[in-house]
């Protein structure tokens, strides 16, 4: 299309309110064809703009496309757009990708942005959009964050739109995600105890070696190697479905097996409950989902036995906490539990009560000069003596202002 030198036009609009509105034509692109589209923007009040500033405003709005540097953008409906790029785009990634963003699509965005032109759709559109899930957790915030940046990355690579609307997005303050609770060892072999088959080996598996549990219901036999006390971490499971890659390349790697372990992968094999080509499968022969093992045993034993609610990380971060608490080195703790960093493995521990304690006598003989090696009767006789000591002044004070009335 030749380009042409529009100074476009100005009137007013409204009836109450009247607004200064520019009407002009912009190129755009019909599957592929350059074609012409008139369209309207409000340029300010009219009791704030005078009609040349509204002019002004216009001619500047219009200079990249009088100079030839607005590049056309694709007329299209969002979800057309999101239909394409699901076929060209999205089937490329790994299945456990594929269905993250295909369910935040269809749940959240595509009911919102769906009917929309993917052109006109700008920062202000998608910033209002997020900021409607404010009472919603972080996760979900970070998930609606990565699958726009994701969408409109490839418009922009495909040249449909010249920026990425979802640059630059701030997410509002969501509800923070609680985090799974860290058995101690007595309620950890408590639980191991009264769990049946085959979920206490489960359970004993992912404690003694932080697996996760999308890696644990995706192991086979073959994965098993006993006479090097190894287990291979070659795939995982999300949601349902068997990927035949793990989550990172991190996590592809080798974990040892410790003696209990062993034994009780070995009875587990030998017994029963060996189904199969994999180590934990159903009576029908199907991948366990990790949903229905939390809801119909591991939620009705924690009742039973009094305990907090535990779930399947809770395995994984007991065994964090207790590799960090007994000193192993942060890059042996991050390759066991098959992090991309350092910093991720330090997630998944947490500071125990005695360890808190232990640091607060040491900052007491630091700061005070105490001897903390006072322990049992002596410690209890001096923790008496000085409550003794705070009474009897507390208790001439009041004497004293007694006196004084």
């Amino acid at each position: 299309m030749r380009r042409r030198f529009q100074h476009g036009r100005v009137f007013k609009r409204g009836k109450r309110r009247k607004v200064w509105v520019g009407r002009f034509y912009e190129p755009v692109l019909v599957e592929g064809r350059l074609k012409k589209k008139r369209r309207s923007i409000i340029l300010g009040l009219c009791s704030e703009v005078t009609r040349g500033q509204a002019k002004q405003t216009l001619l500047e709005r219009l200079r990249e496309m009088n100079e030839g540097l607005h590049v056309p953008v694709q007329q299209m409906m969002f979800a057309d757009y999101c239909a394409k790029w699901d076929k060209e785009i999205l089937s490329n990634y790994r299945p456990s990708t594929q269905t993250f963003y295909r369910s935040t699509l269809n749940r959240w965005i595509l009911p919102h942005f769906g009917p929309w032109q993917l052109g006109e759709i700008q920062p202000p559109d998608v910033q209002a959009f997020v900021n409607q899930f404010r009472g919603y957790s972080t996760s979900v915030l970070k998930h609606l964050r990565a699958t726009l940046s994701c969408v409109f990355q490839t418009a922009m690579t495909w040249k449909y739109i010249q920026h990425n609307p979802a640059s630059g997005l701030q997410l509002p303050q969501g509800k923070s995600v609680k985090r799974a609770v860290v058995l101690t060892p007595e309620q950890l072999r408590l639980v191991i105890t009264n769990l049946q088959e085959p979920y206490k080996t489960m359970a004993t598996v992912m404690a003694g070696t932080a697996i996760r549990e999308s890696e644990l219901l995706a192991l086979k036999w073959s994965d098993l190697d006993y006479t090097h006390r190894l287990i291979h971490i070659r795939r995982s499971v999300y949601r349902g479905v068997l990927d035949e890659q793990t989550k990172t390349e991190e996590s592809e790697r080798d974990i040892p097996m410790c003696d209990t372990v062993v034994r009780v992968l070995l009875n587990l094999e030998k017994g029963p409950h060996n189904r199969g080509e994999y180590v934990f499968l159903t009576e029908r022969e199907k991948i366990y989902r990790p949903e229905g093992v939390q809801r119909r045993h591991f939620n009705c034993l924690a009742e039973t036995l009094g305990i907090p609610r535990f779930t399947w990380r809770s395995f994984r971060r007991t065994s964090a906490t207790a590799l960090h608490g007994k000193g192993v080195p942060l890059k042996v703790q991050r390759e066991i539990m098959g992090h991309t960093n350092e910093e991720t493995s330090l997630i998944y521990t947490e500071v125990q009560l005695k360890a808190k304690r232990r640091a607060i006598e040491q900052l007491e003989e630091f700061l005070f000069g105490s001897k903390s090696k006072l322990i049992g009767p002596k410690r209890t006789q001096v923790a008496s003596e000085v409550a003794t000591e705070t009474r009897q002044v507390i208790d001439s004070k009041d004497r004293a202002c007694s006196s004084v009335g």
